[in-house]
């Protein structure tokens, strides 16, 4: 006659609802480990989102994707300004892209094929001068207007063009 620990399970095999909940926790250690890093959260007014969900830069950049670049090399060196450090990531919309014809009128506001961008201030909130951004024509290939979505963000209509190269990631607007 078998005894009632006979029919137990080896202490090292699991039950089905103990595999479930092994693979269930297995998953939350898999995304909590993950997941932080594809997350950002923007804490400056120059967006209309907050976080975002970070993935590779698309080998097509369209007019209206958010990505994440900083501000390097010579040509913006002279753009950081108090606030702002060379190694800061930014995160803006692509508000023209190349082959399009950005212009500027006398007033400071920029426009992408006709299309409105935003005015280029000329003192920031603290009274300092602005510098503006002065380029009219054909974007050039391999180079990108970003756009902040508030009138008073800090972007291209100040420091110019963002190559490319210069992309860290496509960044995915949650909320």
């Amino acid at each position: 006659m078998k005894s009632i620990s006979d029919n137990r399970t080896p202490p090292w095999q699991l039950r089905r609802r103990e595999w479930r909940v092994a693979l269930v926790l297995l998953a939350a250690l898999i995304v909590g480990v993950s997941l932080p890093q594809r997350i950002i959260v923007a804490t400056s007014d120059s967006l209309d989102h907050r976080i975002f969900f970070k993935v590779p830069v698309p080998d097509k950049i369209d007019t209206g994707d958010y990505l994440l670049f900083r501000l390097q090399g010579a040509e913006h060196k002279q753009y950081i300004r108090q606030g702002l450090k060379p190694n800061d990531v930014l995160i803006k919309k692509v508000g023209c892209v190349p082959g399009n014809i950005l212009t500027r009128d006398g007033g400071g506001t920029f426009y992408c094929d006709q299309n409105t961008l935003g005015r280029a201030l000329a003192k920031d909130s603290k009274g300092n001068e602005m510098p503006v951004f002065s380029f009219i024509g054909a974007i050039p290939e391999g180079r990108y207007f970003m756009m902040g979505t508030s009138p008073r963000s800090f972007d291209s209509r100040y420091f110019g063009f963002i190559h490319a190269d210069e992309f860290l990631s496509k960044a995915l607007p949650l909320w």
